[in-house]
């Protein structure tokens, strides 16, 4: 009897967690998600609550990218001035949001946004489905190893921030910068700006922060064929 209860307990401890899972990319492939479009890891490893928020307004669950690093395996090679079709697995769409994309180089210490989407992000989608939201890498990005990351701050419900990190392989030029504004880091932990709900914020979904993120660039140093090569040879491992 004693262990019936257990397992039950824990059949119901994983269905709660079910229901808090609410949207991941699925492709590009988040950082150890189970999905058939990431590369096979191990699977003691997989991250199944990966639709969860990165925190709310009052707690911070895990660091932005949740991960240091993805499962070893082929990156997608994202081309400068492409538009991607990324797919979206969602949980709860929470009447959409406002998405951020931006890129980093550094592992996540620096990130540049180059789209937004505010309000209106996802807004005609629908819960238990995937969905399609393109992006375009820009034109100057520079070559390398990097994260792409939707920031992600839902309309209804709990204020929550959520961030999905894909890492790629970027083909543009050898060397270069890239600028463009810091991602507002909304409703993760009590330190963070507040965003409403958009039913009671009265118009006011955060315009002010988002109109007040600040301007970065960031600098991608040119590298010899030989280390090209390498890289190459790394990513694809």
């Amino acid at each position: 009897m004693k262990s019936f209860v257990a397992a039950a307990a824990i059949l119901l401890s994983g269905f709660a967690l079910l229901s808090e899972a609410h949207i991941s990319f699925r492709y590009p492939c988040p950082r150890r998600g189970s999905y058939s479009e990431c590369p096979q890891g191990d699977w003691s490893l997989i991250d199944y609550d990966i639709r969860s928020p990165a925190g709310n307004h009052g707690t911070v669950n895990s660091p932005i990218c949740k991960w240091p690093s993805s499962f070893p395996g082929v990156r997608p090679v994202f081309k400068a001035g492409q538009t991607i079709n990324a797919t979206m697995d969602i949980g709860a769409y929470h009447k959409g949001g406002s998405c951020q994309w931006a890129l980093s180089y550094d592992n996540g210490t620096n990130w540049v946004v180059f789209q937004d989407k505010l309000l209106t992000c996802m807004g005609d989608a629908s819960n238990g489905i995937t969905y399609s939201l393109p992006f375009t890498i820009p034109a100057n990005a520079p070559s390398g190893s990097a994260i792409v990351n939707l920031f992600w701050n839902n309309n209804e419900g709990n204020r929550e921030l959520y961030s999905s990190c894909a890492d790629v392989v970027i083909q543009g030029t050898n060397g270069g910068s890239i600028s463009g504004v810091e991602p507002l880091i909304a409703n993760y932990g009590p330190n963070t700006p507040f965003i409403q709900e958009l039913v009671l914020a009265g118009g006011n979904y955060g315009q002010s922060y988002f109109a007040a993120r600040k301007p970065i660039t960031v600098t991608v140093p040119k590298q010899s064929p030989a280390k090209r090569r390498l890289r190459s040879r790394m990513d694809s491992n």
